[in-house]
């Protein structure tokens, strides 16, 4: 990526940003997800990549596996406007469930990507602008800031984290571009925070909105939309984050507003969306 300022202009399937773009004359779009660390990860059951090689094993938030591969040559990418001719030693794995979401998937634009950058995330406008890490970055002029969270990071330099409380509940919250978004607590807390009406069903199957919020010592909107999982999270070991009481933001809270993602400065801007 180059330039003081990048703006991408991205798709909606469902609850997942994409951009469009190609691989090798193969057409189809890129996850944009944050919670992918790879600048870019290919889909080899899409994209024919010759003498992958395999490198070991990756797991999905959800809990399921992968064999993690690498592609020593990948010619003629596009990614929307970004246009290159060759890199080297790319990430993949055979990603045919996510053609379920998509059937044309080609992989994953993920955090590296957009390294020295800070990201704009506007679901209104459909676009994501990269603002290059500069005294004079302006991502925030003009706008209007309904939270500032500060975050650290455990594991994963591009998972952020951050203490939270439904009620008075302390839980710990992260954020994904690529979910929806779930609560990871058990069955006993479930109850106690539908009780407590801090948890609210909203009438569809395993659809709730949370009230009460506070993020990293913030008070912040209620979320609107949430799936409650009384499962123990599947990815804790490889993330680092807990297996329950997570809170565990995506789409149905992100789409409401701008999001700024601000790693440099270990922080997440909410913005209005008006």
């Amino acid at each position: 990526m180059s330039g003081d300022q990048v703006t991408l202009p991205i798709v909606m399937v469902r609850e997942f940003p994409f951009i469009e773009g190609s691989v090798s004359a193969v057409p189809g779009k890129f996850m944009l997800d944050t919670a992918a660390q790879d600048a870019l990860s290919l889909n080899s059951h899409r994209i024919p990549i010759a003498k992958l090689e395999t490198v070991g094993q990756g797991m999905f938030g959800s809990g399921q596996s992968f064999t993690s591969q690498l592609a020593p040559v990948v010619k003629d990418i596009r990614i929307a406007g970004l246009n290159y001719k060759v890199a080297t030693r790319v990430a993949a794995q055979d990603a045919a469930q996510l053609e379920g979401i998509t059937p044309d998937f080609l992989g994953w634009f993920g955090f590296h990507a957009w390294d020295g950058y800070t990201l704009k995330l506007d679901y209104r406008k459909l676009q994501a602008i990269f603002y290059r890490n500069t005294p004079t970055a302006d991502y925030l002029a003009g706008e209007r800031i309904i939270a500032e969270l500060p975050f650290d990071v455990r594991r994963r330099p591009n998972i952020p984290v951050m203490p939270a409380k439904i009620g008075t509940l302390e839980v710990t919250a992260t954020f994904d571009t690529g979910a929806y978004g779930y609560l990871y607590v058990d069955k006993e807390t479930k109850e106690n925070l539908l009780a407590l009406r801090v948890l609210k069903p909203n009438g569809g199957e395993d659809d709730y909105a949370v009230t009460g919020l506070s993020l990293g010592g913030v008070s912040v909107p209620d979320i609107k939309s949430i799936r409650v999982d009384t499962k123990p999270f599947p990815a804790s070991g490889p993330t680092g984050l807990p297996s329950k009481n997570l809170l565990y933001i995506g789409h149905g809270f992100l789409h409401e507003y701008k999001t700024v993602w601000d790693y440099r400065g270990n922080k997440i801007y909410v913005l209005d969306n008006r």
